[in-house]
């Protein structure tokens, strides 16, 4: 994908992951850029601005796992741009005491910002197609015993995304969708993470664990995830993983056949 006089959305683009991509996007030559969260960074969000003058940055303060909200987003950013081309879901969080938050922001807010997203860009109903990029993690493919509710979110967001990334409904829509597992990233994730596990009990082991992780810049998760918008390759999942992406072959397990007697 060129990305060049593109339209572009990012969730969760105030900072971390998403920040990092929010720049690389207009760095590459996006015309228009929304940024949507439920967070503040008024002195990132002038920076952006200053340094790509000729780009339009829209900034949109709204709750992904607000399902309306984020439908009259979509239908502003629509207004704004004339079409999307590029959707990169990052937003999420880390809170598995809260669980029902982790689940309708994680889960949910993937599921809407993807879903509100297709009515505006499906050709068959005027759009131009193009690619949405979900993001999941390296906890989504294997199980880590200390993140079990994060964990469920995203391997959710690998399943759905994988679900939509079908050549069937791609030759009806022409958009691509790809999922990117990260692993451990310095972000805010890292913050006070003992306080929200569900289990204090483990608390020696998640240190020692978190202490042995090969952690990754967002930067770098970001220019990574711009490579896999270049590739646009329907359905594919990748690791992203010390600068370098993985991709990966994930066999079917079940078949649907009768079993032979």
């Amino acid at each position: 994908m060129a990305f060049r006089g593109k339209n572009a959305v990012v969730t969760g683009g105030a900072g971390g992951i998403g920040l990092q991509v929010s720049r690389q996007l207009l760095v590459a030559g996006v015309a228009r850029l929304a940024i949507i969260d439920l967070q503040d960074n008024l002195e990132e969000f002038v920076k952006l601005r200053a340094a790509h003058p000729t780009q339009s940055v829209m900034i949109i303060k709204m709750d992904v796992a607000n399902k309306k909200g984020i439908e009259a987003t979509y239908e502003e950013v629509k207004k704004t741009f004339g079409s999307i081309d590029i959707v990169v879901n990052v937003a999420g969080i880390f809170n598995d005491k809260d669980v029902q938050r982790t689940l309708l922001v994680n889960l949910g807010g993937i599921m809407n910002s993807t879903l509100a997203a297709l009515q505006y860009m499906t050709k068959d109903n005027g759009g131009n197609g193009g690619i949405i990029c979900n993001m999941s993690s390296v906890v989504g493919l294997d199980p880590m015993f200390i993140i079990p509710v994060y964990g469920a979110t995203k391997a959710g967001i690998i399943n759905f995304t994988r679900c939509l990334g079908n050549d069937k409904f791609y030759q009806r829509s022409g958009i691509r969708f790809v999922t990117v597992c990260p692993g451990a990233t310095m972000t805010d994730m890292f913050t006070n993470f003992t306080e929200k596990i569900l289990f204090p009990e483990t608390s020696d082991d998640t240190y020692k664990i978190l202490d042995r992780l090969n952690k990754q810049s967002a930067t770098d998760v970001a220019r990574c995830i711009l490579s896999v918008l270049e590739k646009e390759k329907n359905g594919a999942v990748y690791v992203i993983e010390g600068k370098r992406i993985v991709p990966l072959e994930i066999k079917q397990l079940w078949t649907g056949k009768e079993p032979a007697h």
